[in-house]
């Protein structure tokens, strides 16, 4: 099965690089977690990851301090601030639970992440291993 989802990175690859939503798109068509994809990926090609659903990286040149799209959000829904507040720990909240976040108030991820942004959380651990 290694081969096949390597052959699917692969082919989804733009210049060496795998976005994170075709990472987790063959994490879903192998039926595994995309833990395991970004295991995979890092122990058996040079691909990079990036595009990060969260806007965290892969975005531009990070010695510009471009890559990474994410601002302080200044609208704060006290529901959902609620959420995050309740999901993280010292300071931290997995890319998991900001995902099922979004999700349960019907919110974009990048907004998510803005508010975490603005909350000073932090995103860790990555889904796909990469932080």
């Amino acid at each position: 099965m290694e081969e096949q989802i390597l052959r699917a990175a692969e082919s989804r690859a733009v210049a060496g690089s795998l976005a994170c939503a075709d990472a987790h798109a063959i994490a879903a068509m192998f039926d595994i977690p995309p833990q395991e994809v970004g295991r995979i990926i890092n122990r058996s090609s040079n691909l990079r990851f990036y595009r990060c659903q969260l806007g965290l990286f892969g975005y531009g040149p990070k010695a510009e301090g471009r890559s990474k799209i994410v601002l302080k959000a200044v609208n704060l829904p006290e529901e959902i601030v609620s959420a995050l507040r309740e999901a993280s720990q010292e300071g931290r909240i997995s890319c998991r639970a900001a995902w099922e976040i979004a999700e349960r108030f019907a919110y974009p991820r990048l907004g998510i992440a803005n508010i975490l942004e603005a909350l000073g959380i932090k995103v860790s651990p990555c889904q796909l291993g990469c932080f």
